[in-house]
């Protein structure tokens, strides 16, 4: 059996247990886990910056804000290690605050060991790995906020929309197309040949989606 590709893995968070866990499965993958400490803050420059690095952030609790300032301080000064947040709790508007921050996966801990062992190997080729819900909710929340709308008077004055209320507006036919796929969890490869274009266009509109939201 091949033995995957081994990258340097970071670990951040406060819980020890949980860090030291993720440590044996990342292990047991071929992963090598250069550091496991509680703030970005203890992580060594030095060793980030001479290897492709991945660093996860270990969220749990309400806290997410500190968090935030962890991925935002590991991506300013770190810019090529990609990072991504393992959470015990699925919150779309923390989700979309780890994208806006700068983190390209978001995993929930109730995925099993090979899933999650998987969409870190996609991290680090390039991949931005959210839950497949991540869509799905950013578009309910869209057609819940329209629909208790009350209906308008025409001589109510007119309230502009902004652009964080109305996420697919913001997209393109091709967007809104590529969403729809992704919603039903299609991969990239799926989605190309779906609407006959490159694979790496899939994925310049899956970035350009994801700044949108």
């Amino acid at each position: 059996m091949a033995r995957r590709q081994s990258f340097a893995t970071f670990i951040v968070g406060k819980s020890v247990l949980i860090r030291e866990g993720i440590a044996r499965i990342l292990s047991a993958a071929n992963f090598r886990t250069l550091a496991s400490v509680s703030c970005a803050d203890d992580l060594s420059p030095h060793k980030l910056q001479s290897h492709p690095s991945l660093v996860l952030i270990v969220h749990a609790g309400d806290d997410f804000e500190a968090a935030v300032e962890q991925i935002e301080l590991l991506r300013e000064r770190h810019p090529k290690a990609r990072i991504a947040v393992v959470a015990d709790h699925y919150r779309l508007d923390e989700m979309v605050s780890a994208f806006r921050a700068g983190a390209s996966g978001y995993f929930i801990d109730v995925m099993t060991c090979d899933v999650f062992v998987k969409s870190i190997e996609l991290v680090m080729m390039g991949e931005t790995i959210f839950p497949p819900a991540f869509m799905s909710s950013i578009l309910r929340y869209e057609s819940e906020y329209f629909a208790k709308a009350e209906p308008r008077n025409d001589n109510d004055p007119v309230i502009t929309i902004t652009a964080e209320r109305s996420i697919t507006q913001q997209l393109s036919p091709r967007e809104k197309s590529i969403m729809q796929c992704l919603i039903a969890g299609d991969s990239n490869k799926c989605i190309a040949r779906k609407i006959d274009i490159a694979e790496a266009t899939v994925k310049v509109h899956v970035k350009a989606i994801l700044r949108k939201i």
